[in-house]
């Protein structure tokens, strides 16, 4: 668990210091320009071991249960980080439901190809944000039809109604865009008593014709029209542009004061942005090797409101000190107890903070019966081999061709 611990707080500080795309040799090359803490905390090889060999499901039964379940490989563990995402925080009263992207080229059979993204071919992940702390409460990925499925049909809707189950009866309210937004959705939400405020395609069938956009109407003019629980808001905000809105939350044509807008517009326009706040910082801190979420962030800073207050990279600092936790133990375990070590790994721990602990070795006794000349601990103990030769850190006994003969000044060596 420690080694994983730290594997994990690697990949952190990887994408803290922008080099998650780079290749893994640089990150553990000798160069003043590198960090010396992925040298200080594993071996590039053991690096590699861990990321080729990491596993969240029986591979013996993948291919059967591939059959029914594209998703089979990690679905178990994001059943349980699903789970905690909903059991650590409770978001607040707004909601934001969008897509997300994660920037994927490999061979995968629900790899999206979405040309308007930054990174254009990816996974894509169906999120649920708190509006307000940035929190990502629920989250799944868009994995088209299932082997054994039908053709999908009113996707949108079906989206919306599985990312809110566990807000069903809380009166919280949730905004989205055109994709998702149809009068039965907002029927349905309301019937679970949760409120909905989203923008219309102008293809729906339900506008009346007089809400769409003409010549005639003035810049900055609205129509509402209302129907039981809904509102329907036509605003112009240039000419021959109309922009259509759908709420249950609002049942009035109420204006800011001080900004002369329509308070829905304001509301939409205030909770809209979550998840493509949540989207840019993971794109300034990546996370993946050719996914940790940020939620913990959010979480903590929303119940430790004065943690840093004063910074202005909160996320940047929490990755950092989370990074160095994770790896800490096993630069503990590795200054302490490694033998072996060479000189640039040496280094390395010290600059982190972490010097390799010089055993103390026994004061030679000149009435001591103990042999002088031990079998070398590294040789084949076919070979016989017995030296005088002592390891500095360990007091290991090594021959001649298994140690490393260091030079020191006449000022040093005392």
């Amino acid at each position: 668990m420690m080694e994983l611990q730290a594997f994990i707080g690697l990949l952190l500080l990887a994408g803290l210091l922008g080099k998650s795309k780079i290749d893994l040799k640089c990150l553990w090359r000798r160069s003043p320009l590198e960090s010396p803490i992925f040298k200080a905390t594993m071996s590039r090889s053991r690096f590699q071991n861990i990321i080729s060999r990491l596993r969240f499901d029986d591979k013996i039964t993948r291919e059967e249960r591939k059959r029914t379940d594209k998703f089979t490989a990690i679905r178990k563990i994001w059943s349980y980080f699903q789970d905690n995402l909903q059991i650590c925080y409770r978001p607040g009263s707004n909601v934001t439901i969008d897509e997300q992207l994660l920037g994927f080229r490999g061979k995968c059979p629900f790899r999206q190809f979405m040309p308007k993204k930054p990174d254009k071919y990816g996974l894509k992940f169906w999120l649920c944000v708190d509006a307000g702390s940035r929190y990502v409460f629920n989250a799944f990925p868009y994995i088209g039809r299932q082997p054994t499925e039908q053709r999908q049909t009113q996707i949108g809707a079906k989206v919306v109604l599985e990312l809110l189950k566990p807000l069903y009866g809380s009166s919280r309210n949730v905004t989205i865009d055109n994709f998702f937004t149809s009068v039965p959705l907002a029927k349905e939400l309301r019937s679970k008593n949760l409120t909905l405020i989203g923008t219309l395609r102008k293809n729906k069938l339900e506008i009346p014709i007089e809400f769409q956009s003409n010549k005639n109407r003035e810049v900055g003019s609205s129509l509402f029209g209302f129907q039981d629980d809904l509102t329907l808001v036509s605003f112009v905000p240039k000419q021959n542009k109309a922009v259509l809105l759908l709420t249950s939350k609002h049942h009035d044509s109420q204006v800011d004061n001080k900004t002369g807008k329509l308070i829905v517009i304001l509301d939409y326009n205030k909770t809209k942005g979550a998840v493509d706040t949540v989207d840019h910082m993971y794109h300034t801190y990546p996370l993946k090797r050719n996914f940790l979420n940020i939620s913990t962030f959010y979480f903590l800073q929303a119940k430790n409101p004065q943690w840093n207050q004063n910074k202005k990279y909160q996320r940047r600092l929490f990755l950092e000190e989370l990074g160095l936790v994770l790896v800490s133990h096993l630069l503990d375990f590795r200054s302490k107890n490694s033998k072996f070590l060479n000189t640039d790994i040496q280094n390395a721990l010290a600059i982190v903070g972490y010097p390799v602990t010089k055993k103390n070795r026994p004061e030679p006794n000149e009435n001591s019966t103990q042999p002088k000349r031990k079998q070398c601990s590294i040789c084949e103990r076919s070979m016989d081999k017995k030296t005088s030769i002592q390891c500095f850190n360990c007091s290991a006994f090594v021959c001649n061709e298994h140690s490393v003969k260091r030079i020191f000044c006449i000022t040093c060596s005392k």
